[in-house]
């Protein structure tokens, strides 16, 4: 019994040694599958620190952004702590970077497809040019593209959570669909595919984090070019959204006039 016991013993500390022991339970959590409707953000450094790797976060679906409140702003803090993650990957000073870019993304699947994209702001206050609106050849290509980087074989789907949050990942930067470096930053080449008229969805940080936010649009067959509204990230890396402020349309504007001409006439025969 004694001699067995020590063979026991011998087993548990060499499965120790090796790694083999309760491997399972030290596997590392993989995120969610992406779904039709999400929108999802994009790091990726040009050059120095972390520029081997894109950091990538699913914000969740886009209805929480077409049906905010005019001018409301949600504060996404559900995604996870991304500041932890950005400050381990692109290092201490990455909120002032210029070679450091961010982007947003998604795709409402079907036969014929919803894209989501950012256009950086050349001034933080005021709006970017509007996204063009796409043909269904152009919205069907931009979609391929864009279902490559999330389910694409070394995509999203399926690969390793960060210990910060559930819905990000750090992706190896290749040549291939699915990589998103490859996708907007190879030279010569609109952001997912040439057909996509995107010529860059990315802003950088080189004005820090108060210099740089990203207008979100929605581009459809039945509406063209939608402004939902524009994301912001603090030095924290805690992001934002602030969704847009419809402007008055032409029958409003005209009835507005009018009632301001009713007005100043009226005032002019009580004199």
């Amino acid at each position: 019994m004694k001699s067995r016991k020590h063979q026991l013993l011998r087993a548990t500390l060499s499965a120790l040694a090796s790694g083999t022991l309760g491997t399972t339970t030290l596997s590392a959590a993989t995120v969610a599958n992406p779904a039709s409707g999400d929108i999802f953000l994009g790091f990726r450094a040009s050059s120095g620190q972390g520029s081997s790797v894109s950091y990538l976060v699913d914000l969740g679906q886009a209805s929480q952004f077409i049906n905010a409140s005019p001018g409301s702003t949600i504060s996404l803090g559900s995604i996870g702590n991304t500041g932890a993650d950005l400050l381990s990957t692109y290092g201490s000073g990455w909120s002032t970077r210029s070679d450091l870019y961010w982007g947003t993304f998604g795709v409402t699947s079907s036969a014929s497809p919803t894209l989501y994209a950012s256009a950086p702001r050349t001034d933080v206050n005021t709006q970017s040019t509007p996204l063009p609106a796409l043909d269904l050849t152009a919205r069907s290509s931009t979609s391929s593209a864009i279902t490559s980087v999330l389910s694409g074989i070394n995509g999203y789907r399926g690969s390793t959570a960060t210990t910060n949050s559930a819905v990000a990942t750090l992706q190896n930067n290749f040549s291939g669909a699915a990589s998103y470096n490859y996708e907007v930053a190879t030279t010569g080449t609109t952001d997912f595919g040439s057909l996509s008229q995107w010529g860059s969805i990315e802003g950088s940080f080189g004005n820090g984090t108060s210099g740089t936010a990203l207008d979100l649009y929605r581009i459809s067959g039945a509406s063209g070019t939608q402004y939902l509204g524009d994301f912001t990230i603090d030095s924290g890396g805690t992001l934002s959204f602030t969704a847009a402020v419809p402007e008055p349309s032409l029958p409003m504007l005209g009835a507005v006039g009018a009632i301001l001409l009713l007005g100043r006439r009226h005032r002019r025969a009580s004199i």
